[in-house]
């Protein structure tokens, strides 16, 4: 036990040299959770027939494309529990479709993220384009699929980002504009930086539990996989999580705060 103590606190130790630098730079930026609630409102029409549930990586960089911060995520990878339900499997697999178009080829559903694109346009041109072509996407399936109502595990990847994109774009424009504010780029930088270190700071705060999960898990055949794999990201979220004991997290059941959806509807309780 003693020899497997030291193997576990010597992979620690090397992994802590390993720290995400500009993910904590980014972090501490954060002051509340306000971007968890406010990256989305009610207010914005659905394109869809059904509803889709939030995971915590799309809303990261659906906002990061809009803002053209390429590094937040090329350098992260995000935590999320273990065993999830179906539904949300279906938006990480969209989430994963879209980190690598954007990690790979710098572009969101075909539309090129280059800065030289949009040289001339103003913030609010590149928001409205963003959402006008989401809108297109949207309604081209609906239109294709003749109004038939379509399970949300059975949703194309690319719907599941056009309609994540869209209002979020929207939910920034019905910002600005019901509070009279001009959309300035350097403004829009922080508000969305904020957004999404508050977003991260949220979905960081399961690291712990997550890491215990691994720890227990029940298959003997994938036990020791598991706990190394809670080993490395303990050792790589070390700074990180003594950057989370800081923080005021709000009084919420721990079995919901892996959810960025039971985040917001504590938040607007609150």
């Amino acid at each position: 036990m003693k020899g497997i103590l030291d193997s576990m606190n010597r992979l620690i130790q090397s992994d802590a040299k390993k720290q995400h630098k500009n993910l904590l730079m980014l972090l501490e930026t954060s002051v509340t959770f306000e971007g968890v609630e406010t990256f989305d409102t009610d207010q914005i029409p659905s394109l869809l027939c059904v509803k889709l549930v939030n995971g915590w990586s799309l809303p990261i960089i659906i906002l990061t494309c809009i803002v053209l911060l390429s590094q937040v995520f090329q350098r992260t990878k995000l935590t999320t529990c273990p065993k999830v339900e179906y539904v949300y499997v279906t938006i990480r697999r969209a989430t994963m479709t879209l980190w690598h178009e954007v990690e790979d080829k710098c572009k969101w559903l075909e539309t090129t993220l280059e800065s030289s694109a949009y040289e001339g346009k103003t913030p609010t041109d590149i928001i409205k384009l963003f959402a006008y072509k989401a809108e297109e996407i949207v309604s081209e399936f609906n239109t294709s699929n003749h109004g038939k109502l379509v399970e949300k595990d059975n949703l194309p990847p690319k719907v599941i980002i056009a309609n994540s994109m869209y209002r979020i774009s929207q939910t920034i424009i019905h910002t600005y504009e019901s509070n009279n504010l001009e959309i300035t780029e350097d403004e829009l930088f922080t508000r969305l930086s904020g957004m999404i270190a508050d977003i991260l700071v949220a979905c960081l705060t399961n690291i712990p539990r997550v890491i215990t999960m691994r720890c227990h898990e029940s298959t003997i055949e994938k036990r020791e996989a598991s706990v190394l794999a809670a080993i490395d990201l303990l050792g790589h979220t070390t700074m990180i999580i003594k950057r989370l004991e800081t923080c005021e997290l709000p009084n919420m059941d721990p079995d919901k705060m892996g959810f960025i959806d039971e985040w917001r509807l504590h938040l607007k309780q609150h």
